[in-house]
C-alpha cells in the first residue's frame, strides 16, 4: 500500500513532467523508486516560479501594485498602463510625504520619504526596463536616467512610445 507522503510525490512527479522539468525515463525511475519504497534523487532543476499574471483592466489597485509584485524581474514586457500608474502612485505618495513633512517637521517626513524612495528605486528600473522592451529596445537605456538634467526626461519619452504589437524578442504582447 502507497503511503500518503509517496502519493504527494508522486503527484509532484506528474506535474514535474506535464511543465517538461522531468523526461519521461527520469519521471519513470523516479516513480518505480517510489514505489519500491526508496526516494529517488531528481537531477533536473527545481520547477520555475510561475510568472505574474495581469490584472483585470478595470483594476487600478492592482496595476499599481504589479511592478511591485514583479520586484527585480527585469525580463519580459510590460504595458503603458502598468508604468504610468506606477509612477502616478508613487509621485502621490511624495505628495503625501510633503503634506506631511510640512505638518509633522521635515526631518522625520524626509527620513519616511527616503525609505519609500530605496524600496521602489529597484521596481521602478524594472518597469522601466520592461517598458524599454515592450518597444523592442534593450533595457540598458534605462542608464540614461544617470545624464545629469536631461537623462530622466530622454528615458520618460521612451515610456510615452507604444509598444510592439504582438511578440518580440523579449517576449509576448503585454495587451495580448
Amino acid at each position: 500500500m502507497i503511503d500518503e507522503k509517496a502519493l504527494r510525490s508522486i503527484e509532484k512527479l506528474h506535474e514535474m513532467k506535464a511543465n517538461g522539468i522531468l523526461s519521461d525515463t527520469e519521471f519513470e525511475e523516479a516513480k518505480a523508486k517510489l514505489l519500491s519504497g526508496q526516494q529517488p534523487r531528481l537531477t533536473s532543476a527545481p520547477p520555475i516560479r510561475e510568472p505574474v499574471t495581469e490584472p483585470a483592466e478595470d483594476d487600478y489597485l492592482a496595476w499599481v501594485l504589479l511592478p511591485l509584485r514583479r520586484y527585480a524581474q527585469f525580463t519580459g514586457r510590460s504595458c503603458r498602463k502598468e508604468f504610468w500608474l506606477f509612477l502616478l502612485a508613487a509621485n502621490i505618495a511624495t505628495l503625501v510625504f510633503l503634506i506631511l513633512g510640512v505638518m509633522i517637521g521635515f526631518q522625520a517626513a524626509t527620513a519616511l520619504w527616503l525609505l519609500g524612495l530605496l524600496a521602489i528605486a529597484v521596481p521602478y528600473v524594472a518597469v522601466q526596463v520592461r517598458r524599454l522592451h515592450d518597444q523592442g529596445r534593450t533595457g540598458w537605456i534605462a542608464l540614461a536616467n544617470l545624464i545629469p538634467y536631461i537623462g530622466p526626461f530622454v528615458v520618460l519619452a521612451f515610456m510615452l512610445i507604444e509598444g510592439e504589437q504582438g511578440d518580440n524578442a523579449y517576449g509576448p504582447d503585454p495587451k495580448r
